[in-house]
């Protein structure tokens, strides 16, 4: 073992190599971490910039786009396009006109309904025909001037049929900067580039604005503190090393050890336990400003934590609330749902699960308008909330259902509260918005008893209250009803528990769900033409009969998501060779699809398969449509696309020959009820006579229900060319 002894100079030495490779690196860290900390304020400031000049353009199109509106149902518009022989004048009074077309408006135009201008005049700077398949906003901008191009129909008053059209080019400055104020964005360093094209759709407007970002102060300044913090930190350390070395082995080490107990102590307390810890000061001065620097980063840190977990705080909340009317959404219903499970299987005491339904609340809708409607729900729930005791949440489940759970609820209890509900909906002044019918609940109650001997008593509350509901809803009842297994009985098992679950599993993850297929033929020789594509729920060894499906289907309103299951089954079906080539597939959807605006979406991938098979979009009769304009209009997108557009089960609902005049129809499928009975001479005549009228209008027939030869020549004589039954096949799986 050496005895040599290490002089200072060495101690010194290394520690002199030590400290500077130590500080170099921190510095180099701290350093690092503070050019990423700029480089995600400046990336977080880009995106609120680019959201705040995408909500600017939004609202100034709106704007823009309401005015074109009111143009187009000024009278003398629809005069111009009956008469226009005196266009050339209208055009240049309708500039003077400001009460009509604000300021901004550089110009105006009226086409008529084939998208032609109605006079050509040298002063316009509109285009002179336009394409009425595209009517959506366009931009355009010159010498850096933007403008916005808008098209508005123009209907007729009597059948609100489009008889023309109407144009406008508005200055988009006008309004751009006066739309909101700009958080990120420098409004001066706002600049448009010019196009080369003429008009362009306004989502692509956004590419063509420049602009700079406002510079953040608050970011350069804590910047600036943190590099002079670790400028102070590396400073003091070197002069410490190099001058008073033999003694700042031990002070400053001692030092650095207290500050960096000072950094453990940041790390455990908040920001009011720094306040009274500021009194004890490091011995060196610079360190100790290095830890009065590292307080107020901390404290600054502390304030955009606080800051964020409010924000945090905020949108938690508006992801658990609905955007109406105030109340609590289905994700706080589902969330609070399991709470209330766990706390039962703890402490159980009774519960009561109230559904709240607003009787013909889509008859409300239809005739007083969306927004109607929605004042309808606002003033409900606030009416019901007031009612609940504290810490009884409503919940809005969907559309016009709530929900709300009583604790500690006997039947009295909840027969109390529910009768308060549908006196206070009852007594709420809803003439104020121009209803003339009373407005009124159904209220269904599912109660679980704290003595029940079910392990998980309250899986069944939600179908008990479903049942419930069901009930209250019938005519001549009190629109209150507790749930008891007599209801269940009376419902035919529509509501049991097993066949809620298995159809709701079916309808949302596609358990069990399963398509068959039956065949429809020529009747003169039996080829099979095409199959419809029927749907058949498994649950355990049994099925579950499509009586049983579709109500609780309707009454859960989940007619479009199972509607979208079964097209992305078929579609697996045509994917997988299960479907021959030459033949086709047809397949129903209910109302609530015919009319939603991505039902041409949803078939697109249909597409390729058009060349080999024949598809037909079959809308069942029996489904009540009362949007027929809007089932209309995607009709007619699908038969443009190479679908074929069927009504089912003609003769059976509302109101047939509406329907076949109305909607373009391509098939007419004649319902069982009417085929069955072609033996007797009264209806043979009818059917005889509705088959004639039918044929000649052009349609396709098909009738349903054939089970034997005779029926089938007997329907063949009549004018049936396609027919389906039993006859020709029962419905299988594609495998069969």
């Amino acid at each position: 073992m050496s005895n040599r002894v290490i002089s200072i100079n060495t101690y010194a030495t290394i520690y002199i190599v030590i400290a500077f490779v130590s500080l170099s690196f921190v510095g180099g860290l701290t350093y690092l971490n503070i050019q990423k900390m700029e480089s995600e304020f400046h990336d977080s400031s880009i995106t609120i910039a680019e959201k705040e000049i995408e909500q600017a353009i939004a609202s100034v199109t709106a704007d823009i786009q309401k005015h074109a509106v009111d143009l187009a149902e000024w009278h003398e518009v629809r005069q111009q396009l009956l008469n226009p022989g005196f266009y050339s004048d209208w055009h240049e009074r309708s500039k003077q006109n400001t009460g009509i077309l604000p300021e901004y408006v550089l110009d105006t135009s009226i086409y008529n309904s084939e998208g032609e201008v109605l006079g050509k005049l040298d002063t316009s700077i509109l285009p002179k025909a336009i394409n009425i398949e595209r009517i959506e906003p366009f931009f355009r901008i010159k010498e850096g001037k933007p403008g916005i191009f808008i098209i508005a129909p123009v209907r007729d008053l009597k059948n609100l049929n489009t008889i023309g059209y109407v144009a406008t080019l508005s200055d988009f400055l006008a309004g751009f900067y006066s739309q909101r104020r700009f958080s990120q964005i420098d409004p001066q360093t706002i600049t448009f580039i010019s196009s080369s094209h003429d008009f362009l759709p306004i989502a692509e407007l956004k590419r063509h604005i420049k602009y700079t970002l406002r510079s953040d102060p608050y970011a350069e300044e804590l910047k600036k503190v943190m590099l002079q913090a670790v400028g102070y930190l590396i400073a003091v350390s070197v002069i410490l090393t190099l001058l008073i070395f033999p003694q700042s082995v031990w002070f400053t080490g001692k030092s650095i050890r207290q500050l960096s107990r000072h950094l453990d102590f940041l790390k455990r307390h908040s920001a009011e336990k720094i306040a009274e810890n500021l009194g004890r000061r490091l011995p060196i001065k610079e360190l100790d400003k290095v830890r009065l620097s590292l307080n107020d980063y901390h404290n600054q840190l502390n304030s955009l934590n606080t800051s964020l977990d409010e924000k945090n705080r905020k949108l938690w909340s508006l992801a658990l609330h609905d955007p109406l009317t105030g109340v609590k959404n289905r994700r706080a219903f589902d969330e609070y749902w399991k709470e209330v499970n766990n706390l039962f299987d703890i402490r159980r005491n009774p519960i009561c699960l109230a559904l709240f339904d607003v009787n013909h609340f889509k008859a409300i809708n239809d005739t007083y308008g969306h927004q109607v409607g929605d004042e309808v729900l606002i003033a409900i729930s606030h009416s019901i909330q007031k009612v609940l005791r504290k810490r009884e949440y409503l919940f809005r489940l969907g559309g016009d259902e709530f929900a709300t759970i009583l604790f500690d609820c006997t039947p009295a209890i909840a027969m109390r509260i529910a009768e308060r509900c549908k006196e206070a909906i009852a007594d709420y002044p809803f003439h104020d918005f121009g209803i003339k019918e009373p407005v009124r609940i159904s209220i269904g109650l599912a109660l679980t008893d704290s003595e029940t001997e079910e392990d998980s008593p309250l899986t069944s509350s939600q179908w008990q209250a479903d049942i419930a509901m069901y009930t209250a809803k019938r005519p001549a009842t009190s629109h209150i009803a507790v749930f008891s297994p007599e209801m269940a009985e009376e419902s035919s098992g529509l509501f049991s528990n097993l066949t809620h679950n298995a159809v709701y599993d079916a309808v949302t993850h596609g358990t069990g769900l399963n398509m068959f297929y039956q065949p429809i033929v020529k009747l003169q020789d039996g080829s099979i033409q095409y199959y419809e594509a029927l749907l058949r729920i498994s649950h355990g060894n049994r099925w579950i009969l499509p009586s049983h499906i579709f109500p609780l289907i309707e009454a859960r309103r989940l007619e479009i998501d199972l509607d979208r299951v079964v097209i992305n089954r078929v579609l697996e079906d045509l994917e997988n060779n299960r479907i021959p080539a030459g033949t086709g597939i047809s397949i129903n959807i209910s109302a609530p699809t015919a009319i939603n605006q991505y039902l041409t979406e949803w078939l697109i991938g249909f597409l390729p398969y058009l060349k080999t098979h024949k598809f037909v979009i079959e809308i069942t009769e029996t489904a009540l449509i009362t949007q027929l304009k809007t089932a209309t209009k995607n009709l007619t997108a699908l038969r443009k696309m190479g679908y074929q557009i069927a009504l089912d089960d003609f003769g059976s609902g509302y109101s047939s020959l509406r329907y076949l005049a109305t909607m373009p129809v391509d098939i007419v499928k004649f319902d069982i009820s009417l085929t069955r009975n072609v033996d007797n001479e009264a209806q043979n005549r009818i059917i005889r006579h509705l088959v004639q009228m039918i044929t000649e209008s052009g349609h396709q027939l098909v009738a349903e229900g054939i089970e034997t030869e005779e029926m089938s020549q007997k329907l063949a004589g009549l004018g049936f060319v396609f027919g389906q039954g039993y006859l020709f096949g029962k419905p299988s799986p594609p495998e069969a």
